[in-house]
């Protein structure tokens, strides 16, 4: 490191005396041209003198500057020495940190292990006081149900007693299991007491599903009564709605009848109507056209619709009520040949006959009321 310290300041000090001499160059060029533009030059001596005064204050400034660079290389090396020293230091503080660290981790651990272990007996030590404190409450439960027992078996000796003494009562034989006479007599008691209590519930049961029966009989008995009686009102109201529907069959039988003889009556007047207007539509065919007659006026007259006769009848018969009233408005009378009867022809059910002069009135007023209705 020294070594290239050292280089390092031969090449800093070498690069500076060049610089310094270009400056010194540079500056003597620049004072020469400023003496030489403002019309003042310097003779040779002159410029001898202060090139030698600058070259001494170079010296001087080189020598101290080569003192300046002795003493700062005596300092870097007295600030290596230490560096190094000081770097020993640390390796050697490092060096007993990593030991203190293993001592204390080593320390930690004995303490952990001293820790854990003094945990553990004193959780085995309260365990086992708590065991100590349940044996202790059982060895009480124990002697308490120790005495309780004993008591129990003082006060069973006597039920004990009583049961030999049944025994003893009892015919040879009657309980086969000569090992333990008590124990067969238990069980024959509790076979007895089971059969019994069965046969009572199976009685409960009977009993109640009796009951059960019993009032579901009854409950039926009651339905078919309100059945019953409801249904008998509903064949009275069936009887009443016969005879109501009776009543209205004879009735509407009747107008049946009667609207039947009615209608009977209707459709005589009716044809007698369809004849009458048959015959005066033949009669004014006829006038109109004399010369048909016969099946041609019969043919032509059934070819013709109702309207169309009536309306020809309409027609023939206002001419004639005009007509009329004229000749009686001109002459003060009515004509003589409107208030005589004409001649009928013979009437035939087929055949158009020529209508009287009833029929021709009849005609008159249906068509007058038919022409005032239209109005």
């Amino acid at each position: 490191s020294w070594k290239n310290s050292k280089k390092f300041l031969s090449r800093h000090h070498l690069n500076d005396q060049t610089n310094i001499l270009k400056c010194n160059h540079q500056h003597s060029t620049n004072q020469g041209d400023l003496n030489n533009e403002n019309g003042h030059s310097l003779s040779f001596s002159d410029q001898k003198d202060s090139i030698q005064e600058r070259a001494e204050n170079l010296l001087d400034a080189t020598k101290s500057l080569w003192d300046k660079r002795k003493s700062f290389n005596d300092q870097m090396l007295i600030s290596s020495e230490r560096r190094e020293q000081l770097k020993k230091d640390v390796d050697y503080l490092h060096e007993r940190k990593v030991k203190c660290q293993s001592i204390i981790r080593e320390n930690d651990a004995k303490r952990w292990r001293a820790l854990q272990k003094f945990c553990t007996d004193n959780h085995l030590c309260t365990v086992r006081k708590k065991e100590k404190h349940q044996l202790n409450a059982e060895l009480r439960k124990a002697k308490e149900t120790y005495a309780t027992l004993s008591a129990k078996a003082a006060d069973l000796r006597k039920y004990e007693n009583y049961m030999m003494k049944v025994i003893a009562s009892l015919p040879k034989d009657y309980i086969k299991l000569a090992d333990d006479v008590i124990a067969g007599l238990m069980m024959r008691y509790n076979t007895l007491y089971e059969t019994n209590s069965s046969l009572r519930k199976e009685m409960e049961a009977k009993s109640e599903e009796v009951r059960i029966a019993q009032s579901d009989l009854k409950h039926l008995v009651e339905a078919h009564r309100i059945l019953l009686f409801g249904k008998n009102s509903e064949l009275s109201e069936l009887y009443t709605h016969r005879e109501k529907m009776n009543d209205e069959y004879q009735g509407a039988q009747q107008s049946l009848v009667h609207s039947h003889d009615d209608l009977a009556h209707q459709i005589s007047n009716f044809k007698t109507v369809i004849r009458s207007i048959n015959n005066l539509t033949g009669k004014l065919v006829r006038s109109y056209e004399p010369e048909i007659g016969g099946m041609q006026l019969l043919t032509k007259v059934h070819n013709m619709s109702l309207p169309s006769r009536i309306r020809l009848i309409e027609e023939r018969t206002l001419a004639m009520r005009s007509i009329i009233s004229q000749l009686a408005c001109d002459t003060g009378t009515l004509p003589i040949s409107t208030c005589c009867r004409p001649e009928l022809e013979p009437a035939h059910p087929t055949a158009v006959t020529a209508a009287s002069a009833s029929e021709f009135t009849l005609l008159s007023k249906l068509t007058s009321a038919q022409s005032d209705v239209a109005q």
